[in-house]
């Protein structure tokens, strides 16, 4: 049954928003500091951090909401969106979504890259995990892939669309059509250690979240979520095969 609470708190709906997006990002600065993982690849220690802190935090958070309201561990019991789609219809949607968000991310491109370059200029270079994998020896970046794949095409995206659909989304139902354009900014903003890549994250993702908030879908979010990830793996597995 689709749960039917409400978080109408303008400030708790930032702060759950930004909260763990902040907390990854202050995991990622401190493992920059730690000198014997100076040589590893930039996406192996946010990948790290990520994963750490999405467990610990959002799915944490989850648990306690569950405990709280049922008194019981099963974060579905909590969570909105639960209409299964037919095959063809997570098919269909996963295919053009996906095709939506690959033309909106390359058109964006450019625009990321100037908001890199003359907003975000002071941005420490070392801090941008967006590196050239090529430097690194082809264990690295097997490493890298490794991390990547369970990461950010599996466990991350997985518990994201658990916490900022199934969770918060649902629970902003109230504001209507509204709630999937500040939940997308906000999502957007909770990636603090990319910010030039804020707007095209709103511009792509934006579509993908409306249909999950129209067709009540958190499992189509998750898998168009994992499989925009996977496109990440399949840059890395090239790589590997050319060094």
């Amino acid at each position: 049954m689709e749960n039917e609470k409400r978080i109408k708190n303008k400030r708790k709906i930032v702060i759950l928003h930004l909260l763990p997006g902040f907390i990854i990002n202050l995991g990622y600065l401190l493992a920059l500091r730690i000198e014997f993982l100076n040589d590893l690849p930039r996406s192996i220690l946010l990948g790290m951090s990520a994963t750490l802190f999405a467990v610990i935090f959002e799915l944490g958070y989850l648990l306690y909401v569950s405990k709280k309201e049922t008194n019981s561990f099963n974060v579905f019991k909590v969570l909105g969106f639960n209409k299964i789609l037919s095959l063809k219809q997570n098919i269909g949607y996963t295919f053009v979504l996906m095709l939506i968000i690959g033309i909106l991310m390359k058109l964006t491109g450019p625009i990321s890259e100037q908001l890199f370059d003359q907003v975000f200029y002071f941005i420490n270079t070392d801090y941008n995990f967006v590196q050239d994998m090529t430097v690194f020896n082809k264990n690295l970046v097997v490493w890298s892939t490794v991390v990547s794949f369970l990461s950010f095409t599996l466990l991350v995206p997985v518990i994201e669309e658990l916490y900022f659909r199934g969770f918060l989304l649902s629970r902003m139902k109230w504001m209507g059509r509204y709630g999937v354009i500040v939940n997308s900014v906000l999502f957007a903003v909770y990636h603090f250690w990319s910010p030039w890549l804020i707007l095209a994250r709103v511009i792509a993702l934006t579509p993908l979240f409306y249909i999950v908030y129209k067709k009540e879908s958190m499992l189509l979010g998750i898998i168009v979520h994992c499989f925009a990830n996977f496109i990440t793996v399949i840059e890395l597995l090239v790589i590997i095969g050319t060094i």
